[in-house]
């Protein structure tokens, strides 16, 4: 062991060194030779190389890095990059030249398993576990414990555990505690599969102003990381999972070839904190599949975000004794193309709206469920006030919206949404505002926020390559040619039609159409104050361009509160339309007294009232 060794300016290490006493003068940087990388380690534990005096037991280990080849969303701008690692598993086998031994404290690693392990580092972009190829690989009882920023999330850079390729990885009984900015603590990408059975995961993220102008202040998150990816056709289950960030997002889906699949099951999920604003899981992509089963969520933001871009291809629910909470909403679904959504047998408690719908097609089933709704509304069909990633504003609308010639009221098309509730006993309001106002098209045009938080998308981390290269079969290869659902989201803009279906069940409050609006001084939405996005109050008014049309099955009864309006409602043989004790039911059509009757369908401007 070497007594001590001074640095000043760049010093090459050209092969691991032990050392008592270590000393980095400002401005000293540690290179490594061409194709590897040198990891600090003090007492055991990594360190980023940073001016101070360093003393114990020192160790400066030189690796060779991983070539983490473009996937995910990073493949259609050919993004690839060197990794630093602890431990690279690759087709079953460890690949010596490519880890830290070093770091890893007590237990056992085999080209199969590590176990009863303790890993820490605050290396910023430093990855604990890369498992590759087709490997089969078992993680169990281990203590990861990361700190410092990643800077490229969406090719899980400085993840706690990677997967990617076939591999297929269990995670069991163990601590990954990350505290970074844009670093997840597990990624999933290629074809890989990844079972986290009864682990604790958690990223308090420090505050980074940067931040609050990322990319996506358009759906209104906020914080500065997603705790656990999943990208291309990868599959993840979490099971008995303790998951907690102040983040804004946990269960990340982003770059997705076909189909990527999360299963939640018998797990808490926390995602709160005062600069906390975010999605619990978000089903984005084209056949992806989110399953929240029997488990507990408290998300300031949305638990469940969906937005897939193909007709029906796409899977939500939350199902089987879920028990959701938040400060503002349970489900969101924006720029979603008929997504059938299914919450099920589970109860959920939101400081607004239970569900929000804007710009899709959405079509959405609450079976058997519990509701209490801050504001009191349970379905909240508003207008899309998000403009885009390329925008900069949007702009709240100061003209009333009149009728589109033509448009039929009476009937649900494709692009309309529909909320079908079965076996439920529920008290609150249904409404739909859409108007034919298209936000989007006052919208201020601008940038797509500030490129440092973008994950890596931009820019290489300081001092790194950013190579450009073919992207791996089936990537696209311009970032700006054109999908085939490229037209998708404009045409789900504008009005919609809704139709609510009640199926054995009982209903106490309003369905109708609405007016919507923002609080009062709100005249555009931005970045700074884009929480005001969604928070609008609706209140029943006439039908523009709004159509409300009712089904009330045999089985089912609705206690009429306030005034509604639909366009059509149609009744079983023994439905009932009621209104609360002491109060009596008004029922027009075309501005027409008219007698209700079971088993009849009505259509036109119609008016049912409790007087």
């Amino acid at each position: 062991m070497e007594k001590g060794l001074t640095i000043s300016g760049e010093y090459l290490v050209k092969q691991t060194r032990n050392l008592r006493h270590l000393e980095l003068e400002e401005g000293a940087v540690l290179k490594a030779p061409e194709g590897k990388f040198v990891t600090l380690l003090v007492d055991g534990i990594g360190r980023q190389p940073k001016p101070g005096v360093y003393n114990g037991d020192i160790q400066l280990v030189v690796a060779d890095t991983y070539h983490m080849l473009p996937h995910g969303l990073m493949r259609p701008f050919h993004r690839s990059e060197d990794f630093h690692a602890a431990l690279v598993i690759d087709n079953g086998k460890i690949v010596e030249e490519k880890e830290v031994p070093q770091l890893f404290q007590g237990g056992t690693v085999t080209d199969t398993y590590a176990q009863d392990f303790s890993l820490q580092s605050d290396e910023e972009n430093f990855n604990g576990i890369i498992v590759a190829g087709d490997s089969k690989y078992a993680i169990s009882n281990a203590q990861i414990y990361l700190e410092g920023h990643g800077y490229n999330d969406f090719l899980g850079a400085g993840a706690g555990i990677q997967a990617i390729d076939n591999a297929y990885v269990q995670i069991n009984d163990s601590n990954i505690n990350l505290n970074g900015v844009t670093r997840c603590a597990i990624h999933c990408g290629g074809n890989a599969t990844i079972e986290v059975n009864d682990c604790n995961i958690i990223n308090e993220s420090p505050d980074d102003p940067e931040w609050m102008g990322d990319f996506s202040w358009g759906i209104g998150v906020t914080g500065t990381n997603r705790l656990v990816q999943l990208a291309d056709n990868g599959t993840v289950y979490y099971n008995r999972c303790y998951l907690k960030t102040n983040g804004w997002g946990v269960f990340s889906i982003d770059g997705c070839d076909d189909v990527a699949r999360v299963y939640v099951t018998d797990c808490v999920v926390d995602l709160s904190g005062p600069r906390a604003h975010g999605y619990g899981t978000f089903c984005i992509g084209d056949r992806n599949t989110v399953i929240i089963d029997g488990s507990d969520f408290h998300v300031n933001g949305y638990t469940m975000l969906v937005r897939s871009m193909m007709d029906g291809a796409a899977k939500a629910e939350i199902i089987n004794g879920s028990h959701i909470t938040g400060n503002r909403f349970a489900v969101m679904c924006i720029g979603d193309c008929s997504t059938p959504v299914r919450l099920a047998d589970s109860s959920f408690d939101t400081g607004k709206s239970t569900i929000v719908v804007k710009g899709s097609s959405s079509d959405i089933e609450v079976e058997n469920c519990d509701i209490t709704a801050g504001n009191g509304v349970i379905l909240q069909l508003q207008d899309n006030d998000e403009c885009g990633m390329d925008y900069d504003a949007s702009k709240v609308p100061d003209r009333e919206d009149v009728y589109v010639e033509g448009r039929d009221l009476g009937e649900i098309t494709p692009e309309d949404v529909t909320l079908t509730l079965i076996d439920d006993e529920l008290e609150g309001n249904i409404f739909n505002s859409t108007t034919n106002l298209h936000m989007e098209k006052e919208g201020r045009k601008g940038g797509m926020g500030n490129p440092k938080t973008f994950g890596g998308l931009f820019a290489a981390p300081p001092g790194a390559e950013n190579p450009l290269e073919a992207p791996p079969a089936g990537a696209m290869d311009d970032p700006d040619a054109p999908r085939d659902e490229i037209n998708y989201e404009k045409k789900l803009r504008g009005p919609k039609n809704l139709g609510v279906a009640l199926v054995g069940t009982t209903l106490k409050g309003q369905i109708s159409s609405a007016s919507a609006s923002y609080r009062e001084g709100v005249e555009w939405i931005d970045e700074y104050n884009r929480l005001e996005l969604s928070n609008i109050t609706q209140k029943a008014a006439p039908t523009i361009n709004n159509g409300v049309i009712v089904t009330v099955d045999t089985d089912s009864t609705w206690f009429v509160h306030g005034t509604n309006y639909l366009t059509k409602l149609t009744l079983g043989e023994h439905a009932l339309v009621l209104a609360p004790d002491g109060r009596k039911l008004s029922f027009q059509v075309g501005g027409k007294e008219t007698r209700l009757e079971q088993g009849k369908t009505y259509e036109g401007r119609i008016v049912l009232k409790a007087e």
